[in-house]
């Protein structure tokens, strides 16, 4: 597997043709292993595709706190204290939507607790959702004057704070 205690794998924006070659050889591994992956949700367009091409992959996921958890952030403070008691015990393999460090709120508050408590991490790319977007419009963000804010960070603001009245 890998050296560190937490590995963070993306699982890209959705087609498992997004899938980086590493992230497929390290869910390969896994599963030969028998070592389960512990994946952030399993609703993902992944996830099914994933099972067919690797049948014996040992998934376990966090949907069951979706219902428990009333925020989000409280949510991924779950996830993120779940891992890293996982990881005091034995190597962890998290997998998430996308890139992990793209948009990923979860990864944030798990390297911080990891580095916190001493386990060491390994973050593995995966696409996020800006490499199709910019393919579906042609274009490059960068040109674009692209600005990305995310979503429920915007949702908490006032009215005034995002331009309104």
């Amino acid at each position: 597997m890998t050296s560190a205690a937490i590995t963070i794998l993306g699982l890209g924006p959705g087609s498992i043709d997004d899938l980086t070659v590493e992230a497929f050889n390290l869910l390969t591994r896994a599963a030969q292993q028998k070592q389960r992956v512990y994946f952030r949700t399993m609703v993902h367009p992944t996830v099914e595709p994933l099972l067919q091409r690797i049948p014996d992959l040992h998934i376990e996921s966090f949907d069951r706190l979706y219902d428990e958890s009333e925020a989000w952030h409280a949510l991924y403070e779950r996830i993120a204290e779940e891992v890293c008691a996982l990881a005091a015990q034995q190597a962890v393999l998290y997998a998430v939507p996308g890139h992990p460090l793209v948009g990923e709120s979860s990864v944030q508050l798990l390297l911080q607790r990891a580095r916190a408590r001493g386990l060491s991490t390994k973050i593995v790319s995966g696409l996020s959702f800006l490499e199709p977007v910019c393919n579906a419009l042609e274009l490059d963000p960068f040109d674009a004057g692209l600005q990305i804010v995310e979503a429920t960070s915007l949702a908490t603001l006032r009215g005034d704070e995002v331009g309104g009245k």
